[in-house]
């Protein structure tokens, strides 16, 4: 059904391009199950190609990378990764793919009153659009958009498309129409969406419930400062569901059958093989591949992944380190009997998040092999998908962050505890990180755990609202060493630089890319530095 909606774009580029769409060459929506179709393809939807998740600093980089053979292409990925507000023929993915689903959204809107079908039904599938608009803008509000703090609304924001007409103005609304539009799509579906995330039996996460729309709301009002409605949304969605994925149970978290396996050091007497181990998801999204994976999470509320083509998320020095911070560093009995003599046992691995989903020795596969450049990869769903969705833990990180921020610090530990309880080893100590003594320490505390829980995903969006909020000893400079490069090659035999995004810097508006500016004709601004 989806396909008959949207003939014109299956015609050959050809005829495409020599013939102007028409009402003639499209399937007319005659229903609401028709609709329902759309918005239900979810292969359409799920994927995020967010490249905020490189220019954060959990995504690390070194000289030392390329010296290992690591390859940055330095017009798509190094002006995002080394935040070079200079080099705009960067990937159109992100802006490509939610103006896409944006599109779709607007399907539904544009149909829903002139098809038939239960009233309900379409009262549901409308307010389902305008959840799945509004979530798409706020992708890319964060992009490509500075902090909203209500004394800028002048500065530019973003195209506001309401329709699927290719003629509509695309010229870039303000800061302040922009997050009024987003707000009003989001209350549209807090006030319309009845479908819950549970029906008959099944988890929908890949469609917009309630427990998703709540969750999202969650997101969205904690990014603006809003905390009591933040709050109000998240105690919504654990009134509905509050499972959580344990990571402590064999029977929901393992490892992949069959590892990577390197032979090192081949010319050397450190000759050895090595094997890179997955988590059990590490499956490639294709036909029904992977998709049970992700939708059986126990703990998702809307399944989105953010993916990255290059497929080597790498982990920075000061992600690594985080998973050490407020653990215990005894070795766990069970493992220690298991070490060979002289072999030494990583306890960041106490943290069940660091053993899963840091993959030792992942370089192997980018780099160097004789002599062996080691570093690890961080993976969750085949090399590309992180988790971007919400989820139960990030409604617990939200609430247990404002209750630091409004003083009950001990509510804000205790709020954790199921969360640690899934995530950190159960036969280690953790009982050092529920010690706090001021509101400043359990807020320290909770941030850095939303950085160990929603590693790569989350940041970007992390960095710009704390850097624009009124307490500023949560301020974060993004700080990246690595050689000096242009658009077509990385300076490796210059000195290595240092480079950095400091807090009120409008690099936190990265550049829209110049093929859309050009396809607008220079009607799309592009963003200034």
């Amino acid at each position: 059904m989806l396909a008959l909606a949207v003939v014109p774009a299956l015609v050959s580029c050809n005829k495409f391009l020599n013939e102007d769409p028409s009402k003639s060459t499209q399937k007319t929506l005659e229903t609401a199950e028709q609709l329902d179709a759309i918005l239900g393809s979810y292969s359409r939807f799920y994927s995020e190609y967010n490249h905020t998740a490189l220019a954060c600093d959990d995504f690390g980089i070194s000289p030392e990378m390329e010296d290992g053979g690591a390859s940055f292409s330095p017009v798509s990925e190094l002006s995002f990764i080394l935040c070079n507000d200079r080099c705009t023929q960067t990937s159109r993915l992100l802006w490509d793919g939610e103006y896409s689903k944006i599109y779709y959204a607007n399907l539904v809107l544009t149909n829903i009153d002139d098809v038939s079908g239960d009233q309900a039904f379409k009262d549901n599938l409308r307010a389902e659009a305008h959840f799945l608009r509004a979530y798409s803008m706020f992708q890319l509000a964060l992009a490509y958009t500075l902090y909203y703090d209500g004394t800028n609304g002048d500065e530019p924001g973003l195209v506001l498309k309401q329709t699927t007409s290719f003629e509509e103005n695309v010229t870039r609304a303000s800061l302040a129409d922009t997050w009024a539009f987003i707000e009003a799509d989001l209350r549209a579906a807090l006030n319309g969406v009845t479908s819950p995330l549970v029906s008959d039996g099944k988890r929908r996460v890949w469609r917009g419930t309630t427990a998703a729309v709540h969750a999202f709301a969650a997101r969205y009002y904690l990014y603006r400062g809003d905390y009591a409605n933040a709050l109000a949304n998240v105690e919504a969605v654990l009134a509905e569901t509050s499972t959580l994925k344990d990571y402590n149970d064999p029977a929901q978290m393992s490892y992949f059958q069959t590892p990577d396996e390197y032979e090192i050091n081949a010319s050397t007497d450190a000759k050895e093989t090595v094997q890179v181990y997955y988590p059990y998801t590490f499956l490639q999204f294709y036909g029904s591949n992977g998709y049970p994976e992700l939708f059986g999470w126990e703990e998702l509320l809307y399944a989105r992944t953010c993916s990255y083509a290059s497929w080597w998320y790498i982990p920075s020095e000061g992600l690594l380190d985080n998973y050490a911070v407020d653990l215990s560093t005894e070795t766990p009995a069970a493992v220690a009997e298991g070490l060979e003599e002289g072999e030494e046992y990583d306890t960041r691995k106490n943290d069940r998040r660091y053993e899963f989903f840091v993959c030792e020795d992942m370089s192997l596969r980018y780099c160097s092999k004789d002599p062996a450049f080691r570093y690890p990869g961080y993976c969750q769903f085949f090399y590309d998908n992180l988790i971007s969705g919400p989820t139960v833990s990030e409604m617990l990180l939200i609430k247990a962050e404002i209750q630091a921020r409004q003083g009950d610090f001990n509510a804000a530990m205790e709020t954790l505890r199921p969360l640690r309880a899934a995530r950190i080893r159960t036969d280690v100590d953790d009982s050092e990180f529920f010690q706090v003594e001021s509101a400043s320490d359990a807020l320290t505390k909770v941030l850095q755990e939303r950085r160990r829980e929603l590693a790569f995903v989350m940041r970007w969006y992390d960095i710009k609202r704390l850097n624009a909020n009124e307490d500023s000893s949560d301020d974060i400079t993004i700080v990246k060493t690595f050689y000096p490069y242009n658009t077509s090659a990385v300076l490796s035999s210059e000195s290595p630089i240092e480079y950095r995004i400091e807090p009120g810097s409008r690099k936190f508006a990265t550049p829209i890319p110049e093929v859309e500016i050009t396809r607008s004709e220079g009607v799309i601004q592009q963003n200034t530095y």
